[in-house]
């Protein structure tokens, strides 16, 4: 009955510290995950201004895309940028793409625009001495026909 007691008492012991174990674990994996899921889901906002891409014309507006803290402007053209909608409404009015939106009013078309990233400095990140730029070639209807990306490297 001593020896039933004492391997009780060990097998308790041994539970309980593989228990303690499996929940450290479990919280661990959890915090990585949730570490990764916010470090993708904040890509929009971390950085460099980057990936600028003319969409197209939308509900009236020029719509840019782009990734970074900062924000874009046309090169040559006094454009106010568009600042009604958040950003949630943005990503259900454009799509989810990780990225931000920037509306702009239109332009007589066709044009030859330069889209000029404008990064705001922040910790971890500089201003850059060469911002990143998109060229595109705007067709008759507002939408692009061609694309050049530059210093698009970080």
């Amino acid at each position: 009955s001593g020896i039933n007691a004492e391997y009780k008492q060990w097998y308790q012991r041994r539970v309980r510290g593989f228990s303690k174990a499996a929940v450290f674990i479990c919280f661990f994996v959890l915090c990585l995950q949730l570490f990764l899921v916010y470090t993708v889901m904040n890509d929009r906002m971390n950085g460099r201004v980057r990936d600028i891409t003319y969409l197209g014309v939308r509900s009236g507006r020029m719509v840019v895309a782009y990734r970074g803290m900062g924000r874009v402007y046309f090169k040559g053209h006094n454009l106010r940028q568009f600042l009604d909608l958040n950003w949630m409404q943005q990503d259900q009015k454009y799509g989810n793409r990780n990225c931000q939106y920037a509306e702009f009013p239109l332009i007589t078309f066709p044009a030859d625009v330069q889209i000029v990233g404008d990064t705001l400095a922040h910790v971890g990140c500089p201003k850059p001495a060469v911002e990143n730029w998109a060229f595109v070639s705007i067709g008759t209807n507002g939408q692009p026909i061609t694309q050049r990306w530059g210093n698009n490297r970080y």
